[in-house]
């Protein structure tokens, strides 16, 4: 008989019952984490962005699920399984949807029945005459894992189904996916967040509670999170490994640039580079303004206008469509740098990004480390000796602002967030901006043990992480940093922005071609998700008047703002988030309409030749 589910045994037990369907074997420290919960131990994980915590969710759900669909084929733990609820099933909280959506995707593979539940999951259910998902949650005895937005603790189906008995019974682990976010989202825009710590006491008394992240302080952070989670000191099992990826050189700079404005030279080495990268930006009006910078230096520096659409790409919160085909081309190697919003620091996970660029402060520690834990190499072998880099460009006087944060008093602080003023750099990323040794400043911060014990899983031996790289390349270590000098062709040679020129007429084969271009890209834009277009067929979406407008004012057309102008005056509001889009396929068209009047030229020439 097995005594425990985290013995020698059981943890073989736990293996053998994953590798039934799933081709791998999990890392140690996963294993161990499933041992716990198994045995009835809440737990706590902290790993490094990549490390697959995924698995304590999936392997967890995967392993009650075996034990007590075939309890006969287990006897010796029947008497550990007898805890186990028939029909199992696991509630896990996510941050994002696009984070579920990849759970799902994942979990589905290693055959778990999952539904996903979110404000579109609802709507889609709805719009398509389908079952009402938490009936479903509560008739379909199948199902083994349920991922919630944090807004659907507070929803009158949630507060219906805990009533249920059949539902109520079936419970027995909570999930809590990018726990560290508790203390960030909860506190500011994101209230559902404080449901978290609420939900626990309406559950079971037995059900196990999981929290995943791989940016957890230590200190006071770890404890007011585990106290708003209901987790007492000694009665949970914590996993802390090292959150550090000693593969990624680590550079801090400051923005030397107007970040309000339109030029931003520092980063046209990006370009020169032509590496895989992602470039975050705080908002999405710096994330155009940068995007029209490069696109203007590519085109510059030899470019082609006709592919720049796939090479340098957007991805914020206006369209799900569009980030979809923005994570396939990064995938498919055809797309070389994405511009972000702090949407695509969470849970997202696009393999291919070598280099990752922080352009502006980030809003804390935490959120600089789920940034540059983006870098997915898609190659990397045992003895992999590259480097990738993580470039952190401040605002202005950042040294100034992390002195001033580390000595204004937490009360002032307080006072000041009261009084709606702005309350300076975040402490952790001062403390981080401040250390000498940028490495050194994440062990401190993030209370990294000194050495992580070793897995002996097969993906470890063969690739095992990177060690820490003597001398250390950090900014704060490396006197010369990698990055190359502002090319030679000068930022003043690139056109940004210029007062727009007297409108030319275009031909009638350039209309022509132009209406098929614009109708094209109605249909690469057109989302099914974000606008409810089941209301708005394509041809309403951007009708063939508004294209007419756009090529009648094709010569005006210098830069995206003189496109955003030209959308704020339809009456239309639906194409108003795709005008950077639209503004570089007409950059590309451009192009299109030169040769198409190269050619008219020629034919009117031969004409003019035959008529003499």
């Amino acid at each position: 008989m097995i005594s425990s589910f985290k013995s020698d045994n059981g943890r073989a037990l736990i293996t053998h019952i994953i590798q039934l369907y799933a081709p791998f074997r999990p890392h140690d420290y996963v294993l161990d984490g499933i041992g716990e919960l198994l045995d009835g131990k809440d737990l706590v994980a902290v790993t490094p962005t990549g490390s697959g915590k995924t698995g304590y969710i999936a392997y967890t759900a995967l392993v009650v699920r075996e034990l007590t669909a075939h309890p006969e084929k287990y006897p010796e733990v029947q008497n550990l399984t007898k805890k186990f609820p028939k029909n199992p099933l696991m509630l896990a909280i996510c941050p994002t949807n696009y984070l579920e959506y990849q759970l799902e995707q994942k979990m589905s593979s290693i055959g778990l029945n999952v539904l996903i539940i979110n404000s579109d999951t609802k709507d889609h259910a709805k719009e398509n005459g389908l079952a009402d998902l938490w009936t479903r949650v509560i008739t379909d005895l199948t199902l083994s894992i349920v991922l919630l937005s944090p807004e659907q603790l507070k929803s009158e189906e949630f507060a219906r189904a805990l009533v249920n008995n059949t539902f109520f019974a079936r419970l027995y682990a909570l999930a809590v996916d990018e726990m560290h976010l508790l203390l960030t989202w909860g506190r500011s825009f994101r209230k559902p967040f404080q449901q978290i710590g609420l939900v626990r006491s309406r559950l079971p008394d037995g059900v196990v509670l999981m929290g995943l992240t791989a940016t957890m302080r230590g200190g006071t952070a770890l404890k007011n999170i585990c106290q708003f989670l209901g987790l007492k000191s000694g009665e949970y099992h914590l996993i802390r490994r090292s959150n550090q990826r000693h593969n990624i050189q680590l550079v801090f700079r400051e923005i030397t640039s107007p970040i309000e404005g339109s030029a931003f030279p520092e980063l046209q080495w990006i370009l020169r580079r032509n590496r895989k990268t992602v470039i975050f930006c705080h908002s999405i009006s710096l994330g155009n303004r940068v995007h029209q910078f490069l696109y203007q230096c590519d085109k510059t520096l030899g470019g082609s206008p006709l592919d720049v659409l796939s090479r340098i790409r957007e991805y914020n919160s206006l369209s799900n469509t569009y980030n979809e085909t923005t994570r396939m081309l990064m995938q498919s190697g055809d797309c070389n740098i994405i511009i972000a919003t702090s949407s695509l620091a969470v849970g997202v996970d696009i393999d291919n990004i070598e280099d990752v660029v922080v352009f502006g402060d980030p809003e804390d520690a935490d959120q600089l480390l789920q940034m540059i834990g983006r870098i997915r190499p898609r190659y990397q072998q045992a003895d992999d000796q590259s480097r990738y880099e993580g470039v952190v460009y401040f605002n202005s006087n950042a040294r100034k602002r992390a002195e001033e944060a580390l000595h204004t008093s937490s009360s002032m602080k307080a006072a000041m967030k009261s009084n709606g003023s702005d309350v300076g750099m975040d402490e952790g990323l001062a403390e981080l901006y401040l250390s000498k040794c940028k490495i050194d400043g994440i062990n401190k911060l993030y209370d990294n043990p000194q050495n992580d014990e070793p897995c002996g899983c097969p993906s470890c031996s063969m690739s095992p992480p990177s060690p820490r790289r003597v001398p250390c390349p950090c900014s704060g270590c490396m006197i010369k940093l990698f990055i190359p000098n502002i090319p030679s062709k000068s930022v003043q040679d690139v056109h940004v922005a210029s007062a727009p020129k007297k409108h030319r007429g275009i031909s009638l084969a350039m209309r022509s071609h132009g209406m098929n271009v614009l109708r094209e890209f109605r249909q690469q834009i057109y989302p099914d998700d974000d606008f409810k277009t089941h209301m708005f067929p394509p041809s309403i979406f951007f009708t063939d008047d508004e294209m007419k407008k756009v090529l009648d004012n094709f010569g005006l057309l210098k830069e995206a703002g003189d496109v955003t102008n030209l959308l704020k005056g339809f009456k239309n509001r639906r194409l108003m988030p795709y005008g950077q889009q639209l503004f570089l396929r007409i950059e590309a068209l451009k192009e299109e309409f030169q040769k198409i009047q190269a050619d008219e030229k020629r034919q009117k020439e031969s004409k003019n030749d035959r008529i003499q």
